[in-house]
């Protein structure tokens, strides 16, 4: 990350309730009725960073374990729960509260879905990157995590961000298909990318690359 610009240091003062943008609110999907809240670091509840944790680690563990990254439980959690890390959290409920105003985690609700995202300035661009987009297992494929992704896209156009950008193993080839298929693309950034067709083959030793989405 290089040096802030006005418009991230700005994103990065706002609060949760700024955040929240029109469509964060009570959902009904298939049946499952979710709350979406946005929340950050130091506003999570220590069972919700636990929950968080579970997650990631069952979707994940494998991943990073054969990864270059390798699997480090410590570095990871200091990397989603920093100070400028914004969360916005789907949580299953029994019942439509009708509000879509911001209200703090709650240890009622069972957690679903969450991503986790920052502000930041990368290569003179102003962008929200998305570090992680992690849906529980019996909460997938129900539409979630694209619920999830067009919310960091209104937040992202909201605060003038640029674009959206993530990073996916190369290995995670479902994430990596479920992203170009709502319109993400390779980035310039992405180690061994040459033109809009993507990165070469040959580039064995990177295991990852870097999507992007453009803001209008």
């Amino acid at each position: 990350m290089t040096m802030s610009s006005a418009a991230v240091r700005k994103a990065n003062k706002a609060t949760s309730d700024e955040l929240v943008m029109t469509s964060l609110h009570t959902q009904d999907v298939d049946g499952l009725m979710l709350r979406f809240i946005v929340a950050t670091s130091s506003e999570l509840l220590e069972d919700h960073k636990q929950n968080i944790w579970e997650i990631f680690e069952e979707n994940m563990r494998d991943l990073y374990v054969s990864s270059s990254f390798g699997w480090d439980p410590l570095s990871k959690k200091l990397e989603m729960f920093d100070s400028l890390s914004r969360v916005i959290l789907a949580e299953k409920i029994t019942e439509n509260t009708g509000s879509s105003e911001h209200v703090g985690p709650s240890r009622s609700k069972e957690l679903c879905a969450y991503t986790i995202f920052r502000f930041e300035r990368e290569v003179k661009q102003n962008v929200l990157y998305c570090y992680e987009l992690q849906v529980a297992r019996n909460c997938q494929r129900l539409g979630v995590g694209k619920m999830l992704t067009e919310q960091l896209l209104e937040i992202a156009s909201a605060w003038k961000m640029q674009k959206v950008m993530l990073t996916v193993f190369k290995a995670n080839k479902s994430a990596d298909a479920f992203y170009r298929s709502i319109g993400f693309s390779i980035d310039f950034t992405s180690p061994g990318y040459e033109d809009e067709d993507g990165w070469e083959d040959e580039d064995d030793k990177c295991d990852y690359v870097i999507l992007s989405r453009p803001i209008p």
